[in-house]
């Protein structure tokens, strides 16, 4: 039997347990020479990298000599191999063996070190259609297409998310199929054509510019709440946060069916959190997709109604937007591949530094909820607010994570040629 991440069922499982051959892919080997490749590569060049040559945890900024580095490594496993009790039964040694060569996660971004169920993101759908459902249902409130649109954007993500999560959809047949998502949100009315940067200054768009514009909004919000989620709590707790705030706003200006749609999903992901923050439940490309289309669908809307209010739904989301744009042009930068999973963003390093999930998550939580107040208060007051406070958040934004960068580079937990 060949052992293929994501490919067994119990069936086969079960048959590995009473005693069948099994062998790792043996596709997997240039990935892993190639691994090893690097690692002989930092050693030739003395280039401080975590756990190879630095020490674990809090002693990651301890740099261990060439000497004793076969001993690290030695003492690394051995400490990972002491135990108590009576020794396990074969079959069970067996079966667990081979769970550990297929265990989750198979993506270089994810953090944890445990395969944990992925269906939240079913789970946030549910709750944010049955409270939307329900309010209308109690009330004379009708489901307009605001909601609509949105909800049918957000079903069509967490059908690609879903489909992805369990085929593994190759980077290009997945955007283009994002792509298609994004067109069609566009086409059926949410799309920014008129937009207002300063009071007095406001242009209207070609049709063609403000429908591309609107796409490729779309597309980046989708794509930066995906690669955010790697660690407990970071990406949903900040997608919790920036609907709530998103909802706010809309109240200010009264775009309610954009507050209801917002406050629904942002409670939703509030109930998710408490499985997540303790690492029991994971949102998954289901969740993660769905969530990024109906925040950027309904900041779109919004951006329709109140063209000055052009540059709220960047403030909302900069949390997410400076961390993945900035690792994406730094990997660009120096020469690594732009689709392929990685821990190279902001949150990655804090967690390389021996931050544990739950206070990375706790920082994001707290830089998200200062732009959900920034954003609120620049739709309460409107006129150039708006402005100055983007420009404001975007300079803190840049000036933190290239700090957070460049301490992770000199501590060798990130770098051009660290994977």
């Amino acid at each position: 039997m060949i052992l293929r991440p994501s490919r067994l069922g119990l069936a086969d499982w079960r048959r590995i347990y009473f005693g069948a051959g099994a062998a790792l892919d043996p596709r997997t080997r240039p990935a892993v020479e190639a691994g090893a490749a690097t690692v002989e590569a930092i050693l030739e060049r003395g280039e401080p990298v975590y756990g190879i040559n630095t020490g674990f945890g809090k002693l990651a900024s301890v740099r261990i000599d060439r000497d004793d580095l076969g001993r690290l490594q030695r003492n690394i496993v051995l400490s990972h191999a002491s135990g108590v009790g009576e020794p396990l039964p074969d079959a069970v040694v067996r079966l667990v063996m081979a769970l550990k060569i297929m265990d989750a996660p198979t993506e270089a971004r994810k953090i944890q070190t445990a395969p944990v169920p992925s269906a939240g993101g079913l789970a946030i759908a549910a709750s944010t259609a049955i409270a939307v459902v329900a309010i209308s249902l109690l009330t004379s409130w009708t489901l307009t297409e605001t909601i609509l649109v949105a909800s049918a954007g957000g079903l069509a993500a967490m059908a690609l998310g879903f489909a992805d999560d369990i085929l593994h959809i190759r980077a290009t047949p997945r955007l283009l199929l994002m792509l298609a998502i994004a067109l069609g949100i566009t086409v059926a009315g949410m799309r920014a054509d008129v937009i207002e940067v300063w009071p007095g200054f406001g242009f209207q768009l070609p049709a063609v510019l403000g429908g591309a514009g609107s796409v490729l909004w779309l597309l980046v919000v989708i794509n930066a709440v995906n690669f955010m989620d790697g660690a407990n709590g970071v990406s949903m707790g900040m997608a919790a946060i920036a609907a709530a705030g998103l909802a706010a706003s809309a109240a200010f200006i009264g775009a309610w069916n954009i507050a209801l749609l917002s406050a629904a999903l942002s409670g939703a992901i509030a109930g998710f959190l408490v499985w997540n923050v303790a690492g029991k439940l994971y949102v998954g490309d289901t969740g993660a997709l769905a969530v990024g289309a109906v925040l950027g669908a309904l900041s779109l809307d919004l951006v329709r109604l109140r063209p000055d209010l052009v540059l709220l739904p960047p403030i909302l989301l900069m949390p997410f937007l400076s961390d993945v744009l900035l690792t994406v042009a730094w990997r660009a930068k120096h020469g690594k591949k732009l689709f392929t999973a990685h821990r190279d963003h902001a949150y990655q390093i804090a967690m390389k530094a021996g931050l544990r999930h739950w206070q990375v998550a706790l920082i994001h939580a707290v830089w998200a909820l200062n732009a959900a107040v920034i954003a609120a208060v620049a739709a309460l007051t409107g006129g150039q607010v708006a402005t100055i406070a983007f420009l404001v958040l975007l300079a803190i934004s840049l000036w933190l994570h290239m700090w957070i960068r460049r301490s992770g580079v000199r501590a060798g937990l990130v770098g051009a040629n660290i994977p």
